[in-house]
């Protein structure tokens, strides 16, 4: 019974060793296996960064031209002399300049009153041209620039009417601007055709 004993134990010995050398390629093989997939998933996290990278996007800012002008003169009230009458160009851009003169009657506190008055007689500064009703400089102007002749040297404004309805004369200067490129700009605004030392209607081509 004892040799029968010692015998059965050397078998279930001799058995039991595959299975431990079994088991010891089981866990290499794991191991593999796992650092394989670990490989495949980095490399598959880097191919899904690289395919959503994005580039911070480019803004395009348009800075829109201006166009704008103011009057400039002297005028001695004492006298009633109207002097260097012009348009400067305040914008940012190339244009053409037109002015229109309107004259009217005002009291002593300088309130519009009845009665008519009229522009006294003046000779244009070169380059200005009267068209239907306003005078234009034929020239582009460049921005801080003004026309180099001014439009009115000088007038005399009536200082008394004798009439009933009595006052004195007051000449508003009204400048306007426009960019003057294209010329398609100015004839649909303006309804002119303007070259150097002319102004025509806008024929629309």
């Amino acid at each position: 019974m004892m040799y029968k004993g010692q015998f059965e134990g050397k078998r279930d010995e001799t058995k039991a060793r595959p299975a431990r050398r079994k088991a010891h390629h089981t866990g290499r093989l794991t191991a593999m296996v796992i650092a394989t997939a670990l490989l495949l998933a980095l490399a598959i996290s880097g191919t899904v960064a690289w395919l959503t990278t994005k580039d911070k996007p480019i803004t395009n800012t348009f800075n829109p031209s201006k166009v704008a002008c103011e009057v400039t003169e002297t005028f001695n009230s004492t006298t009633g002399v109207k002097s260097s009458v012009n348009v400067k160009n305040t914008g940012d851009i190339d244009a053409y300049i037109r002015v229109k003169l309107v004259t009217y009657r005002t009291n002593e506190k300088g309130q519009h009153i009845g009665g008519t008055a009229e522009i006294p007689a003046f000779t244009p500064g070169a380059g200005w041209v009267a068209y239907n009703g306003y005078y234009y400089y034929t020239k582009p102007v460049a921005p801080n620039a003004q026309p180099e002749k001014a439009l009115i040297d000088s007038i005399e404004l009536k200082a008394s009417y004798d009439d009933a309805d009595g006052g004195k004369q007051a000449i508003d200067v009204m400048a306007e601007a426009i960019q003057s490129v294209p010329a398609k700009a100015v004839g649909e605004a303006w309804g002119v055709t303007i070259s150097e030392g002319s102004v025509t209607a806008y024929s629309g081509t």
